[in-house]
């Protein structure tokens, strides 16, 4: 058999609507390993938001911040930080327009206004994390890896109209809105990590559910939309597996014969 790379999403695909990881995804995971394949959670979360479930999985790749940053056996390979000055930008845009902001280095998120608003705690909240401290000046002392920002689809021309070239929106909520680098995606970096580690495309395997996975799915050599994914997703993959509540992952690697 040839070894594959495979790719997984979180929420939505390695946890449950619960935020819980499933017994049998446990177990195809660990099948995988002992089969020879390489695993590689590919994430939208930053490092330290991921940590718990790189442990929970026992992962040792893993691509965070919507591909900003990727590691391979532990070890930071690849980083692809937000533009300085296109972000200074965007910040003063933001505080015109009253839109929240939170910072996202590989290791903290911190906000950079006092208060909180009703967008950042249900946006937040929506994959089991709090609203961050806050620390106006964080994104000076820290690379930034991603920014998240808050604002509703009615309100996207503020920074959607081609304002910030140097970057790119991805929605997650219908409050919250990935920034990340124009030419950042997990796809990207998914393409970077198979190449440095000798896989062909056609060995790629990527599973996903959301915005920030379409194009890993697209580009991998066979991408597999959860069942819960959305409809949009669905229609790019290859495969359609059962939702992330119904042992999707593990229904899927056996029809592809990997476990």
């Amino acid at each position: 058999m040839r070894k594959k790379m495979l790719f997984f999403d979180i929420d939505g695909t390695l946890l449950n609507d619960e935020k819980k990881a499933l017994p049998s995804t446990k177990k195809a995971l660990k099948e995988l390993k002992e089969n020879g394949h390489e695993i590689v959670i590919a994430t939208g979360r930053n490092l330290s938001l991921a940590q718990s479930v790189i442990d929970e999985f026992d992962f040792d790749n893993y691509i965070i911040c919507n591909g900003a940053a990727g590691y391979y056996h532990d070890r930071l390979v690849y980083e692809n930080k937000l533009d300085r000055s296109e972000f200074d930008r965007l910040l003063k845009v933001a505080d015109t327009q009253n839109h929240a902001i939170i910072y996202e280095s590989a290791e903290a998120l911190r906000r950079r206004h006092a208060e909180t608003n009703i967008k950042m705690t249900a946006a937040m909240k929506s994959f089991g994390a709090g609203v961050p401290p806050q620390d106006q000046d964080y994104y000076l002392h820290h690379p930034m890896y991603q920014g998240l920002i808050f604002y509703s689809d009615s309100e996207k021309a503020a920074y959607e109209n081609g304002q910030f070239p140097k970057f790119k929106f991805i929605r997650w909520h219908d409050s919250g809105v990935d920034i990340v680098p124009h030419d950042g995606s997990k796809a990207h970096t998914i393409l970077k990590f198979a190449k440095s580690q000798g896989f062909d495309i056609e060995d790629t395997i990527a599973f996903g559910d959301g915005l920030n996975d379409l194009e890993m799915i697209s580009e991998v050599g066979i991408g597999v939309a959860m069942g819960n994914a959305l409809e949009t997703v669905k229609l790019r993959a290859d495969k359609i597996t059962s939702n992330c509540n119904e042992d999707g992952i593990y229904v899927a690697l056996k029809e592809l014969h990997l476990i």
